[in-house]
């Protein structure tokens, strides 16, 4: 059994919460265990978690994944290194909706910590019509992955969930614990 750890990172209301609630209605059969504690203005409080286990068919394997976000406010980063420590793969949620420049502040923010190997962009928010061009986005993450997105209709959430899982699969060294 293999255990990955994959954590999911962007701006405040990027989308990072409702790709772990899309996911938990799709995989509902897989959920192994869910933390999640939110305000009445849908803000995450601290973090959210949802577990999965299920056997991949690409290697065969049993997987337990466990999902994580990072918390979006400000008064939250001196938590985000350790929720990055022994990260198989991370997700940033790329906001549409905000300019490039706010985005890559958040994405330079984690950056330090993690790799560009170990990331995949998920741009979300592509409904909305005065969203940032996704080729502007490729071109701005040139050589990373980038799944586009809407979030809350479910739309490039198992995507951008595969991808990181092939993504975390790929080097032994991203693997936190096998058993």
């Amino acid at each position: 059994m293999k255990e990955l750890r994959i954590v999911y990172h962007g701006l405040g209301m990027a989308g990072k919460t409702t790709n772990l609630e899309k996911l938990k209605e799709i995989y509902t059969d897989n959920v192994y265990d869910r933390i999640h504690q939110q305000t009445n203005e849908g803000r995450t409080v601290y973090l959210d978690m949802l577990m999965l286990k299920f056997q991949t068919r690409v290697q065969g394997l049993y997987v337990t994944i466990s999902l994580f976000t990072t918390p979006g406010q400000q008064r939250f980063k001196i938590l985000r290194p350790w929720l990055f420590g022994y990260t198989s793969a991370v997700v940033f949620v790329f906001d549409s909706s905000r300019s490039v420049q706010e985005n890559m502040e958040s994405f330079h923010e984690m950056e330090g910590i993690v790799g560009k190997n170990k990331v995949v962009v998920q741009a979300n928010k592509r409904d909305l019509p005065n969203a940032v061009p996704l080729e502007v986005i490729k071109e701005t993450f040139n050589g990373i992955p980038v799944i586009p997105a809407v979030a809350k209709d479910g739309i490039g959430v198992v995507e951008t969930l595969k991808e990181a899982i092939k993504m975390a699969l790929t080097d032994e060294e991203r693997v936190v614990r096998s058993s």
